[in-house]
């Protein structure tokens, strides 16, 4: 997950070998054209001064730390800038949505498919640098210990920080205060059957709340 969230080397040429040469078909200086390396690694679209602006496409060959991964979408000089979907392969993940500088940045939906640890996993809202910041949605996926989790509210640096709620599995609720992925501040919870517990939380535990759920600190 950490790789395609950051996005933080998506168009390195070293990760092709220097000694891999490549063929080029059409114009890859000022046109449009392909580069093919004896990898399986592409580069195709439009170039300018010998660098990829425009839309583009590139995927990354067997001998890539990123094989199998593959971008389609925007560039500016060589790196991901606009709009676009990066997929990678070894998550079974799909980012699709905007580009700064190789990094999501912006409105994006990250997606994990049927093949992930956690299957149907996404999260769906504001990037900052190629990590969650802003406001947006969390779901845990069909697997796990979190199995249907859901969150939605603010974030900062990758965790949920701010204001925001988070629904369990079974139907129960809390809305409130978060800091570092933590319940932090004021909220309530709302058991399954409706029942409300209004309090403080710090660092994700509330002693009361917990002496309601469990029958002990």
């Amino acid at each position: 997950m950490t790789r395609l969230i950051t996005l933080s080397i998506l168009l390195i040429f070293a990760s092709c070998s220097s000694n891999n040469r490549y063929t080029i078909i059409g114009d890859c200086e000022n046109g449009y054209g392909e580069k093919q390396w004896k990898d399986g690694t592409i580069m195709k679209g439009n170039w300018n001064s010998g660098e990829l602006n425009g839309n583009g496409y590139q995927y990354f060959g067997i001998e890539s730390e990123f094989s199998g991964d593959w971008y389609e979408g925007e560039f500016s000089n060589n790196e991901y800038n606009g709009k676009g979907i990066y997929y990678d392969k070894s998550e079974d993940a799909k980012y699709t949505g905007q580009f700064k500088n190789g990094k999501s940045d912006g409105k994006g939906k990250l997606v994990f498919g049927s093949e992930a640890e956690y299957p149907n996993r996404y999260y769906d809202g504001d990037w900052v640098n190629g990590k969650r910041q802003g406001f947006g949605i969390k779901f845990w996926g069909e697997a796990g210990k979190y199995t249907n989790n859901r969150y939605e509210g603010e974030w900062y640096n990758d965790e949920q920080n701010g204001n925001g709620r988070y629904d369990w599995s079974d139907g129960s609720f809390y809305i409130g205060q978060w800091e570092n992925g933590l319940q932090d501040g004021e909220g309530v919870y709302t058991f399954s059957n409706g029942e409300k517990f209004e309090g403080s939380w710090d660092k994700g535990y509330n002693r009361e709340l917990a002496i309601k759920l469990y029958g002990h600190e």
